[in-house]
């Protein structure tokens, strides 16, 4: 029987994991590209959420996010493979970028490379990738690995909310009817997206000044992850152009609301989610407490 081999988590930069977590277990990143004014950048490597921001304050251009060409994702991939490891890729929701298919197709002309569709995007799959990582620390192959990350998926819970929809619907992530009706009623909804599916769903619709309605927000959300919820780790993420004290204020309330959580991460995102949802947007992530390897 041939020796399994070392194996090594992968994903693209959109899932957003702080760089002490990916040091910590060991996860690899991919840049995406984002163009802006008809330049491609790479996440967070020459180009960061503050030039997106002064782009679209001062010029109103929107970026666009795009994936690495397939000889990227296999130059990427390759520097693993040709040491003796086993790839497994975790990649952005395929409802939302061509990423997943790009690299099954550089996956193709390579072996042992799994590429996982996390059905998801930011830190909600950055936690399937903290999942992978502790399933390959349990001992599991990278194809087993890949094989139980399409289970996991679906027990991710995130939840966001948005200061309004401007980004998402130029994007194309909801309608254009649906941003317009939430920014004329003066409405923040709560969004999820669905693990299972990849699908995002619009839930609760707040209305208020912003600091309130984000704080109810985060109850709501609290109060529906909590008692399934995998009380080791969880995140809670903010777009980086958010006031110093406003986002303490809601990480205090967050690690108020969730006593029992031994980790919370508080920490802010790239290019790619800001690409999508623009300024003032705070996001929970947790992972039901089911979805642990223990039986790996």
């Amino acid at each position: 029987m041939p020796e399994q081999k070392p194996v090594v988590i992968t994903a693209d930069s959109s899932a957003d994991l702080p760089a002490d977590i990916r040091e910590e277990f060991a996860i690899h990143f991919l840049p995406i590209y984002v163009q802006l004014d008809g330049t491609f950048y790479q996440d967070c490597v020459d180009i960061f959420p503050r030039d997106i921001y002064e782009a679209f304050d001062r010029r109103g251009i929107l970026p666009k996010t795009a994936a690495p060409s397939i000889g990227e994702y296999q130059s990427f991939f390759r520097q693993f493979t040709e040491r003796g490891s086993a790839v497994v890729h975790l990649s952005l929701n395929h409802q939302m970028s061509s990423c997943f298919r790009v690299a099954c197709l550089a996956a193709e002309e390579l072996e042992d490379v799994h590429v996982v569709d996390t059905r998801s995007f930011c830190t909600a799959s950055g936690m399937l990738c903290v999942q992978a990582a502790r399933l390959r620390d349990a001992g599991l192959g990278a194809a087993d690995i890949a094989a139980r990350l399409t289970e996991l998926r679906g027990k991710i819970r995130g939840y966001f909310i948005p200061d309004n929809l401007d980004f998402i619907s130029k994007s194309g992530r909801c309608s254009v009817l649906a941003a317009w009706g939430a920014n004329l009623l003066k409405l923040r909804p709560m969004v999820a997206v669905d693990g299972s599916t990849g699908d995002l769903i619009i839930g609760k619709k707040y209305r208020g000044q912003r600091v309130a309605v984000y704080e109810q927000f985060l109850r709501d959300a609290c109060a529906m992850a909590r008692d399934t919820m995998d009380s080791a780790l969880a995140f809670f993420m903010h777009t980086p152009d958010m006031a110093k004290e406003e986002y303490e204020r809601y990480n205090a309330l967050a690690k108020e609301l969730l006593p029992h959580v031994g980790r919370l991460v508080t920490d802010d995102v790239g290019c790619t989610i800001v690409s999508h949802v623009g300024k003032n947007c705070v996001a929970l992530i947790t992972i039901d407490a089911s979805a642990q390897p223990s039986g790996a």
